[in-house]
């Protein structure tokens, strides 16, 4: 029996090494990985000055639920402002797009039609009756020019006989000086109305009457397109302008953009918040997933879309399902040249498995385990 000692002894290690080979080709791969959530980090485009907190970090909240609300400042205001301006450019384009009123087309072709009459009148001369007006005032003007001529030479043949004071002859030829300037007048205002207007004036009548009736075209035409299209675009300037100030105004209050859970909000009233900087961290509900890292060797043992058992130390003998959503096409931490098996189980590549089950009671951060049968 001693002879046959170390036969037996090295017959027993060596079943108990197939069995031990035995034991681990039944034992499944297991990967180890971490619980991770995907999150949502909120902020507000305009910033401003806190002015209330509406949750505390760790509460649930819903899509669309308020966060955070900052203090309007002048915002408000200028968009008064923005309004009262967009109003007056409306106004402005709905009088050009309408055109003249017809009052105002009327009054346009009133002034034309006179300036048209006056330019006729014009070139057409004095009137017949006009001139035979003014012949008479000019016979009238004379036959006094002839009394008064009448009544002097009798002043001067008296004077001479001194039968009347040099006063009353004097008073005589003042008389037939008046007489004759009077005279002199109407045979100037017969002559203007024998030869008509001058030729300067009839131009100048002629203008007047051009400048009308242009006016009126103008009037009854309306605005030009090009018109138009400046003030179409000052009121798309001016809405363009509304809309801006509304979403300033709406990103006074940080709102979550779905359901999740507040994870970080480091803020107070009174706080100034930057533009664009992070207000809040969220973390979105039923978001768990886990990420796993498997070596190059082993990544042909599990594809995507496949159903894999998750463990966590927080719940031991308990696994969850999980389903394995990516695997990244480039691998990590490889060394510079991979020559043996051993330094090509050291580079790895990065799966994503998604929670199917656990989603409740996970938490990002958790250890996680999965195995994969051989």
């Amino acid at each position: 029996m001693r002879r046959f000692l170390p036969l037996i002894l090295l017959a027993a290690i060596a079943g108990v090494y197939v069995g031990y080979r035995i034991y681990l080709s039944r034992q499944p791969f297991r990967w180890d990985g971490t619980v991770e959530a995907r999150s949502i980090t909120v902020g507000s485009r305009v910033g401003g000055r806190i002015a209330k907190i509406l949750v505390a970090e760790g509460a649930a909240v819903g899509s669309g639920q308020e966060l955070v609300e900052l203090e309007p400042g002048d915002l408000p205001a200028q968009r008064l402002y923005a309004k009262a301006e967009l109003d007056q450019a409306s106004a402005a384009l709905a009088k050009l797009v309408a055109g003249s009123r017809p009052e105002e087309i009327a009054a346009a072709k009133a002034r034309s039609a006179q300036a048209e009459a006056a330019l006729a009148e014009a070139r057409h001369g004095s009137r017949a009756e006009d001139v035979a007006a003014a012949q008479a005032r000019l016979a009238a003007a004379q036959a006094a020019v002839d009394n008064a001529k009448l009544v002097d030479d009798r002043a001067h043949k008296l004077l001479a006989t001194q039968a009347i004071a040099q006063s009353e002859s004097d008073s005589a030829d003042s008389a037939l000086r008046a007489a004759t300037g009077e005279r002199d007048a109407q045979q100037k205002v017969l002559d203007e109305l024998v030869a008509g207007q001058r030729p300067e004036d009839k131009a100048q009548a002629a203008a007047r009457a051009a400048e009308a009736t242009a006016s009126a075209k103008l009037v009854e035409a309306g605005a030009r397109v090009e018109d138009i299209k400046a003030a179409q675009a000052q009121v798309d300037a001016a809405t363009a302008r509304v809309q801006e100030l509304d979403v300033a105004i709406g990103e006074l209050v940080i709102r979550a953009p779905a359901a999740a859970r507040v994870e970080a909000l480091d803020l107070r009233p009174g706080d100034i918040l930057a533009p664009n900087a992070p207000a809040a961290t969220l973390l979105e509900d039923g978001q768990l997933y886990v990420r796993i890292y498997v070596p190059e060797t082993e990544i042909g043992r599990v594809q995507v879309g496949e159903t894999v058992p998750i463990a966590v130390d927080s719940f031991p003998g308990t696994q969850f399902a999980g389903k394995v959503e990516h695997i990244d096409v480039v691998g990590e931490y490889s060394p510079r040249n991979l020559q043996t098996a051993d330094e090509r189980a050291d580079q790895v590549f990065a799966m994503r498995v998604g929670l199917v089950e656990g989603k409740d009671v996970l938490r990002a951060g958790m250890a996680a385990e999965i195995q994969v049968a051989k």
